[in-house]
């Protein structure tokens, strides 16, 4: 559960240290610095530049008692109302941010996405757009490299109703979509990249390091992808 915790709170903007802090804290508020020194093994000099980073930033507070610091972190619902309220932020601006986009039409477009936070983005944004797709090849690699976004993802989509329709390697384990259908092919038949159609736009998945995730918006591209996976549909085992 702490690698979740950990993954996630990485996601949103803190530092390895900050999350050994703050979750020392949560354990154990009113800790001095010598505590959480000992606690999450960061040397002491650089526990104090932290935490007054922390406290800048709002997420640990401090009182004084016999002229030693103790320090608190903030709950855990204190933390999800800063962050909704960044959120809110960005919305707020998000219709002056939209007027200065340029409005040129691109017939086709590309861009290439590398690392594993690379293409935990792409993924992020490819479920915001709330789109029924289609896939090839289904791997044990989506699951084993992306790991908790895997299950928040699925998690999304039900929510969404989202329709999956998808050509999964034989033998992989992977958590379906309610809304899911699937065929199975043997992995001599499957391309070693992961092909996602959905819309004008198709991604591709790299599933070797540094991995790499190709965005293509194309109507003539997402055609023929789609054509591609119609025949293969035809040939794969329910």
């Amino acid at each position: 559960m702490e690698i979740k915790i950990k993954n996630i709170l990485l996601d949103l903007g803190f530092e390895e240290r900050e999350i050994k802090i703050y979750l020392s804290l949560i354990k154990n508020n009113g800790s001095t610095a010598l505590k959480i020194s000992k606690d999450t093994k960061i040397d002491r000099t650089t526990i104090y530049d932290l935490l007054e980073k922390m406290i800048q930033r709002g997420f640990i507070s401090f009182f004084v008692e016999n002229k030693a610091k103790h320090f608190f972190a903030i709950s855990p619902e204190k933390l999800l109302i800063y962050f909704k309220e960044k959120y809110s932020s960005l919305e707020s601006i998000f219709p002056e941010i939209k007027k200065l986009e340029k409005k040129d039409q691109i017939k086709v477009s590309c861009e290439l996405f590398s690392g594993i936070e690379g293409m935990k983005n792409v993924i992020k944004d490819f479920i915001n757009e709330n789109k029924n797709y289609k896939t090839i090849g289904i791997r044990q690699e989506y699951e084993d490299v992306l790991e908790y976004l895997a299950d928040q993802g699925v998690l999304r989509m039900n929510e969404l109703k989202t329709k999956e329709k998808a050509l999964v390697e034989e033998g992989a384990k992977f958590t379906k979509l309610k809304n899911g259908e699937y065929r199975y092919l043997n992995k001599k038949l499957i391309p070693p990249v992961t092909t996602l159609i959905y819309s004008d736009k198709v991604i591709f998945f790299i599933w070797q390091e540094p991995y790499f995730a190709i965005k293509i918006e194309s109507k003539d591209i997402s055609k023929t992808q789609e054509e591609y996976f119609d025949l293969l549909w035809k040939t794969a085992k329910p």
